[in-house]
């Protein structure tokens, strides 16, 4: 039997054997990533999801047993554990040839466009991800970047599972980038440089995951480069995901980074607080869980950074809920109490002054860290290298290799040229300068 058969025939018994709230909240989002005669994989959403699952264990193995007639070892695991990739690698690794179900075997099937929350720090790419998903590639390659748990990995796997369902006769390979070096890096240890390539430069659409791996890694970044031209020039979607925009890549190659940039390149926000209440209500519709108004405003009001912030805190709240079997403000509060620092100090760093200074000025990141020399942009660029400065301390050739390689020189005139308009407190600059300061440090 498959994974996905032998677990919704346990899922069956399992239904009937703990409670309504623990069953919605923990099991039901199990994913069966794995079987063969001896093992069942099931990977758990989050690690707090994992922690309250493993003791089920025990439980999981007597209902496995009854379902199918006989013993399976359990392993509870995430979707990114060495565990869960090794199986996954053998099991596709012996299959010859390589199945379309396993060539996309790391996609995650819950990540999906219709549990995305579109909201207005992510709607420009959910639209540019749906349109690659229906095949469009007016946009190639398309990249993400934005900060940890802000929904760029859910995305790239929405994509995936919707072109396996719509164009299963299209190739779909998703790799985290970290593990696509590993591979890599065996690769070169076997010397079955064949193997690898076909494995990539066959895909009609190649999602990596998390490209700033790259970085510092020549080798590798050589074959990268000539995988990216093949899928390009045949005219492949490529779609990437990384923590910054390509020109902050300053250890990579410049022809790289001119590629990366030459498609569409897409900053995805954290979610403002209506998309964060948005995501709650929306868990508790899929999860048959009902929260007050008031805990609801509370958890969206504290946990505003991440995504996975605030799923871990919904999450927090329900089982410490249950356990307590009362469902109040004040039990939230308990709950999130350690999780909570209502006066711990901002962390500036250079990605959050371009972004508060393309917001001050009405202006993208990416033409802040583009090339463009209309005043428009240059003063705003000049802005933020002043404040990486002042604000940070930073030296001038970091300032300039974080602004994709710029001379120390171009540094130390954009930054006098800032001073020189400071000395003026009537000028639109000056009063600038002291708003971007307040929401950097407010």
């Amino acid at each position: 039997m498959d994974a996905s058969t032998i677990w919704s025939q346990t899922l069956t018994l399992l239904k009937d054997e703990v409670s309504s709230i623990k069953y919605k909240t923990f099991v039901s989002p199990l994913v069966p990533t794995f079987a063969n005669d001896d093992l069942l994989i099931l990977t758990a959403p989050d690690s707090f999801s994992q922690e309250q699952v493993v003791p089920m264990i025990p439980l999981i193995k007597n209902c496995i047993l009854v379902a199918i007639g006989r013993e399976l070892d359990v392993k509870v695991e995430l979707p990114d554990s060495s565990l869960t990739l090794d199986m996954i690698h053998r099991h596709t690794s012996s299959s010859t040839p390589v199945s379309k179900e396993n060539s996309a075997s790391q996609l995650n099937p819950a990540y999906t466009f219709d549990s995305f929350i579109v909201g207005a720090g992510n709607r420009f790419a959910h639209a540019a991800c749906v349109s690659v998903a229906e095949g469009g590639k007016q946009y190639n390659p398309i990249f993400l970047y934005g900060g940890s748990g802000l929904g760029k990995t859910h995305l790239m796997h929405a994509v995936g599972n919707a072109v396996m369902n719509k164009m299963p006769d299209k190739k779909v390979v998703y790799v985290n980038c970290e593990r696509f070096v590993n591979e890599f890096i065996a690769t070169i240890q076997k010397g079955k440089y064949d193997d690898f390539r076909e494995k990539y430069r066959n895909a009609d659409f190649l999602l990596i995951d998390d490209i700033q791996f790259l970085e510092r890694k020549e080798q590798m970044q050589v074959e990268f480069f000539h995988t990216f031209n093949e899928l390009y020039e045949s005219g492949k979607m490529i779609l990437m995901t990384c923590d910054k925009p390509p020109q902050s890549l300053s250890s990579l190659e410049e022809r790289l980074r001119s590629r990366f940039s030459s498609g569409l390149i897409v900053d995805i926000q954290p979610a403002d607080y209506e998309t964060r209440i948005a995501i709650l209500n929306k868990r508790m519709q899929d999860e048959k869980i009902s929260l007050s108004d008031d805990i609801i405003d509370y958890i969206a009001s504290n946990f505003a950074s991440n995504i996975r912030e605030l799923d871990g805190a919904y999450k927090t709240v329900v089982a410490y809920c249950f356990l307590a079997n009362s469902f109040t403000l004040d039990d939230a509060k308990v709950a999130l109490k350690d999780m909570i620092s209502p006066k711990q100090a901002r962390q500036v760093t250079p990605e959050i002054i371009v972004k508060v200074v393309a917001r001050a000025y009405n202006i993208t990141v990416s033409d802040i860290m583009s090339n463009k020399r209309s005043k428009d942009i240059l003063v705003p660029r000049q802005t933020c290298m002043y404040l990486c400065r002042s604000e940070l301390n930073m030296t001038y050739p970091k300032i300039g290799e974080f602004f994709g390689g710029k001379d120390h020189t171009t540094i130390l005139h954009a930054c006098n040229k800032i001073e020189k308009e400071l000395k003026d407190p009537t000028s639109v600059v000056y009063d600038r300068i002291e708003s971007i300061r307040k929401r950097l440090f407010n």
